[in-house]
């Protein structure tokens, strides 16, 4: 289905660029504006949190042409399935910030190692979405 094939790229990309919006939103004011976009409007996270999900499910079910019927898009379904947690820890994290002193939760310390290695997440989903929308015939398992 090529119509979750291009959803997928842009949701990679859009993702990439929240990540990368910490380092580069100086240079790039777009980056800073989606960043705003996404930590003020609770209706854009969940709409984000579904829909990441949903591509996920999509990618495992309908993948590419010339791969295998079942889990062709490996490598872009589980960024996608990462990219959703990390949306889903930052709308948990910005609704619940007063209850941040009870015991972690998996998605909570889930979300802090994205945290911490942001920059390398954003780039490994940039290269991921390009190579994805580039190469479409060698994103195979």
């Amino acid at each position: 289905m090529m119509q979750i094939y291009f959803l997928s790229v842009t949701y990679l990309l859009l993702g990439s660029a929240f990540l990368l919006s910490d380092m580069y939103g100086g240079r790039f004011a777009l980056l800073l504006s989606l960043r705003y976009v996404f930590r003020t409007n609770k209706g854009f996270q969940k709409i984000m949190i579904v829909l990441g999900f949903a591509l996920s499910l999509a990618l495992g079910v309908f993948p590419m042409a010339p791969g295998p019927r079942l889990l062709g898009d490996l490598i872009p379904m589980a960024n996608t399935i990462l990219l959703s947690f990390w949306y889903l820890f930052h709308a948990l994290r910005y609704t619940e910030e007063e209850a941040s002193l009870q015991e972690k939760s998996v998605l909570e310390t889930t979300g802090q190692y994205f945290e911490k290695n942001k920059r390398n997440f954003g780039f490994l989903t940039g290269i991921v979405a390009l190579l994805h929308f580039l190469v479409p015939m060698s994103v195979l398992l």
